[in-house]
Order: C-alpha cells, then sequence, then structure tokens
C-alpha cells in the first residue's frame, strides 16, 4: 500500500487572551458535553438490535422514505481539536446504528488516504471498505450508504480520481473482493433512489465527485435535497445554524417521496466554535444535538431523511431511527 501523508492542519494564531480564555473555557464545556446527555431506551422495538434496524423495514420501502442517521467526516474520531467529529470509530458508528458515512478521500500516490481538510486520520480507504464489508458480512439485512468526496488537494498522481477508485473496485487485492459483492451498480442513467431491497448488504455510493460514469446517487442530483449550512462563526450563531436544520426537517417531513432528504447537524467555525462546541453548546449556549433530540423526542414526522451528525449521542442515533416506518 502506498504510504500516505501525514500532514496536519495549522492551528489557529492567538486571538487575544480574553478570548482565548473564552475559547478555553468553552473547550472544557463542550467536551464534557456529551456525558450530561444521559441516553435513553431505543424506542425501536427492543428485540431488534440496533446492527439491524433496517431487518425490520419491508424491501418494497424506498431510501428516501427512511430515517437514516448519519456522520459527518466519519473518519475524523482522531486528530485535533478543529478536525476531530467523533468519538467512535467506523465499525462502532454502524452498530450503534449510523447508516449513512461520509468519507472524504484525497488523491495522494494514485491511493486514497481519508483526511479532514489538510489533516491526514491515519487512516486509508481500504480500511474504510474491510470494516463496512465486515459490517454487512454480519448483518446481510442492512446497508450502508458510503458519500465520496474529494478532499485537500491532489498530488503525486500517475492516474485520475476515477481511476484510482477503479482499482479499488476491480484490481486491489484488500478490496477488490468486498467491493465487487458488495458494492452497487446503479443502471446507467438511472437518477432515482433504490428500494431498500434492492441494496440490501450492499454499499451505495453517494458520488460527491466527477466521473465519466455513475458509481451510485449523485450528490448534487435531483433526487437529493442537501442542507449543509456548515459554517457557524462563533458560539452565538448556533441558533441560526439549529434553524437551518429544524427547516430541513420540516422539509423531509412534506416533501416528495422519492427525494432523499440530507440534513447536516455539523457546523464550525475556527476559531470561535469548534465542532463538539456546534454539537453541544458551550458558555450557555445549546448546541444543536440536545435542540434536535428536543424535536425529535415531540416531532410525529414519518421521516427524518439522512441526518448527518458530529459526536451524535446513542440517544441522538435511536431518535433518528425510531422515525422509520413499522
Amino acid at each position: 500500500m502506498p504510504i500516505s501523508p501525514t500532514t496536519a492542519a495549522a492551528l489557529p494564531r492567538p486571538v487575544g487572551p480574553v478570548l482565548a480564555a473564552l475559547f478555553l473555557f468553552g473547550s472544557l464545556l463542550a467536551t464534557a458535553a456529551p456525558a450530561a446527555a444521559a441516553p435513553v431506551a431505543s424506542t425501536q422495538d427492543p428485540s431488534v438490535a440496533r446492527s439491524e434496524w433496517m431487518s425490520a423495514i419491508p424491501d418494497h420501502t424506498g431510501l428516501a422514505a427512511l430515517s437514516i442517521p448519519g456522520t459527518h467526516d466519519t473518519g475524523a474520531w482522531r486528530g485535533t481539536v478543529w478536525s476531530r467529529t467523533q468519538d467512535l470509530t467506523l465499525s462502532e458508528q454502524l452498530d450503534s446504528g449510523v447508516r449513512f458515512l461520509d468519507v472524504r478521500t484525497r488523491h495522494y500516490r494514485d491511493a486514497f488516504p481519508i483526511h479532514h481538510g489538510a489533516e491526514y486520520l491515519n487512516l486509508n480507504f481500504t480500511d474504510v471498505v474491510t470494516d463496512i464489508g465486515a459490517f454487512l458480512a454480519e448483518n446481510p439485512t442492512e446497508t450502508v450508504l458510503m458519500r465520496m468526496k474529494k478532499e485537500h488537494t491532489e498530488a503525486e498522481n500517475t492516474r485520475s480520481y476515477e481511476e484510482t477508485l477503479d482499482h479499488y473496485i476491480e484490481a486491489n487485492p484488500d478490496t477488490r473482493d468486498v467491493l465487487s459483492e458488495r458494492l452497487w451498480v446503479p443502471s446507467q442513467g438511472t437518477e432515482g433512489v433504490p428500494d431498500l431491497g434492492e441494496v440490501r448488504g450492499r454499499i451505495v455510493i453517494v458520488q460527491d465527485f466527477s466521473a465519466s460514469r455513475d458509481y451510485g446517487i449523485h450528490w448534487n442530483g435531483p433526487a437529493l435535497d442537501v442542507q449543509d449550512d456548515y459554517r457557524v462563526p462563533t458560539l452565538f450563531d448556533i441558533p441560526a445554524k439549529w434553524e437551518s436544520a429544524r427547516a430541513h426537517f420540516d422539509a423531509a417531513a412534506s416533501g416528495p417521496d422519492e427525494v432523499l432528504h440530507v440534513n447536516h447537524l455539523s457546523g464550525s467555525g475556527a476559531p470561535l466554535a469548534n465542532p463538539r462546541e456546534v454539537a453541544w453548546g458551550a458558555l450557555g449556549i445549546r448546541g444543536v444535538n440536545p435542540r434536535a433530540v428536543d424535536h425529535l423526542s415531540a416531532s410525529g414526522a414519518h421521516r427524518t431523511g439522512v441526518v448527518v451528525m458530529d459526536f451524535p449521542s446513542q440517544e441522538l442515533t435511536d431518535l433518528v431511527i425510531a422515525h422509520n416506518p413499522d
């Protein structure tokens, strides 16, 4: 396997003693916040494990009709305070009920190391494929949506991004067997979202890159409706971020059944609001995640769409799953 880069994102420059003190205090509060949100029992049938919650849903149900927990920058369970967005590994996320993964691939030396911005996360595409394949082998009733996005700068390549992806699919000995068995291949020219029965046990690529052919569902295509207002310049902008997310919950509840709604709860704004603070709050300001817990606990909506989260608690993940059809 090619040696992956170990570049790290530069930390922000100091912003003055008062702001620095506020920032440090807020970071400490935000780090502790998830522990304060006590998990609740899943509202799903307790006989259905989180690792196989899709087994209770009929085959004819379209993916666009589902409520699907997802993670933003899925591979960022390690890194600096600015790049880290998760507490669970990829396998742990899948076991917790997450079915939408946000996989950021840098094209470097004809391989796909996983990055968050400039920072390499000590994870590679081979690791991602291996972990998803192992999960689906154990849980064949499930499907995993995998957004693939180019990240950071391309460097030292002898082929295109598409050719490298084809190498993983067709030739790489560590990934070809899993992908040949597990990768869902859409009919050429098809722009819709498949039914669950068509993709059980499979990986569905959500294609956020240009290519000469279709690898899955197009990120910017007509079958998706995406909310990703990720810029949260300060903690005081969290309420505005939540309003964007809340409005998209409403859109998912009332929108066309064939459109897959993707709603990002995630956000950040260096140097005054890191991802954990936006998720869980700091300095007395409630984060997006507890607001989403309150909203989903009270909502009778038949679907949420894909809910893409930073540092989700099990309670929040369970609440998304609970909005699926009986």
